[in-house]
């Protein structure tokens, strides 16, 4: 039985595919599986990943799209590792993620993200290196979701007794995430980059309207709340909601106004980080929640 799972769905992927495949695999320890479902492409995606030639893959396909999070939870479902991670059928796997991710589950977490380089159109948009540790990555998820599912390895255990993924859950990494901290996961994020993320406007989360579908799915909501309820004591409706989380430019002073006590929360809640968690969460509360002190 393989020690590490990795999943990837791909839909109309030919383009990407073979890269993601061949630089995971470059990177994949022997002891592991890939497993790639194509989610009903109409192009060459299952035949490229079907060409590997190498043994550690394993390849599920459908004829009817299954949508993001039914393609997740039908891979997790097909999953024999006691870890489990996730790539993306346009990313590119870096040189060292798997050793350092699982290196980071042997010395206690029980979900591990990493930093990231974003490319794409244009230029490589640089991300500070920042780590977390568990309180600073429990607290991020109540920014936004600052963790992209092909950095993500964890437990499968702990993913399974959050849940796994939902149906119908719009983000369906960030439910699961909020859900796995308010069950009491150790989550942390390393400080170096293991995976180069792609950005195309043809993307979920470029699309129009994706934004306000976020802010207003009720799942997860109910996941936000979960979370709050865990760190303070009160089942808080996401903030994004409340402020028009689509919004260009800057807040008006009834937004302003309506950000503030979240963001006084929010900063209180700091004060036990290092100085590096505690500076950077609270830069981007500032910038995320478009609120500035005065």
């Amino acid at each position: 039985m393989p020690r590490l799972s990795v999943l990837m769905p791909a839909r109309n992927a030919e383009r990407t595919i073979g890269e993601a495949l061949r630089s995971t695999l470059r990177d994949l320890p022997r002891d592991a599986e890939l497993i790639v479902l194509d989610d009903a492409s109409s192009d060459r995606t299952l035949e490229i990943a079907s060409s590997t030639g190498d043994s550690r893959v394993k390849i599920d396909s459908v004829t009817e799209n299954l949508g993001v999070a039914l393609a997740a939870e039908r891979l997790l479902e097909a999953a024999s590792g006691e870890l489990i991670a996730r790539m993306d059928s346009d990313d590119v796997c870096l040189p060292g993620r798997f050793r350092s991710e699982i290196g980071a589950i042997d010395r206690g977490a029980d979900i591990v993200f990493s930093m990231f380089q974003v490319i794409g159109a244009n230029r490589p948009k640089l991300i500070p290196p920042i780590r977390f540790g568990a309180a600073a990555a429990q607290l991020a998820l109540l920014i936004d979701c600052p963790y992209p599912h092909s950095t993500s390895l964890g437990r499968a255990e702990v993913l399974l007794a959050a849940g796994g993924y939902r149906e119908g859950a719009i983000a369906e990494d960030y439910d699961l995430w909020l859900r796995a901290a308010a069950n009491g996961a150790n989550m942390v994020r390393l400080g170096r980059p293991t995976v180069l993320i792609r950005k195309s406007a043809t993307q979920v989360t470029a699309a129009v309207g994706w934004r306000e579908s976020l802010a207003y799915d009720p799942v997860l909501e109910r996941s936000y709340q979960e979370l709050t309820n865990v760190v303070w004591g009160t089942r808080e409706t996401p903030w994004f909601r409340d402020l028009a989380f689509t919004r260009a430019g800057p807040l008006s002073a009834e937004g302003r106004a309506a950000v503030e006590p979240f963001v006084q929360r929010f900063l209180g809640s700091l004060s036990g980080l290092s100085p590096l968690e505690h500076w950077y969460l609270g830069r981007r509360a500032r910038q995320e929640l478009g609120w500035r002190s005065r």
